[in-house]
């Protein structure tokens, strides 16, 4: 992924809160995806306002004690998040 675009949410995909679940729900495919907290966060900081890096260093300064792993987590998240078309790059 580049870090120049900015990621922005596929707004025909809603963040739902089931039980103890987070699902992303896309009612005109019934298209959804489970997330855990992490892919939560990130899919939340998908506005088109924050690039790739910018996201790692709010969610860095969020849970310091995770900052050896945030920055490969979060790539592998918006790669997934593309995969699946939840998100675009701007």
């Amino acid at each position: 992924m580049t870090t120049q675009g900015k990621p922005v949410r596929n707004m025909n995909y809603h963040l739902e809160q089931m039980d103890n679940e987070v699902l992303l729900f896309n009612p005109h495919n019934q298209m959804v995806l489970y997330l855990n907290e992490t892919a939560s966060l990130i899919w939340q900081l998908c506005d088109g306002e924050r690039s790739l890096p910018e996201m790692i260093e709010l969610l860095v300064e969020a849970y310091p004690e995770a900052a050896s792993t945030i920055p490969g987590d979060v790539e592998r998240t918006l790669h997934q998040f593309l995969q699946k078309k939840v998100i675009s790059i701007l």
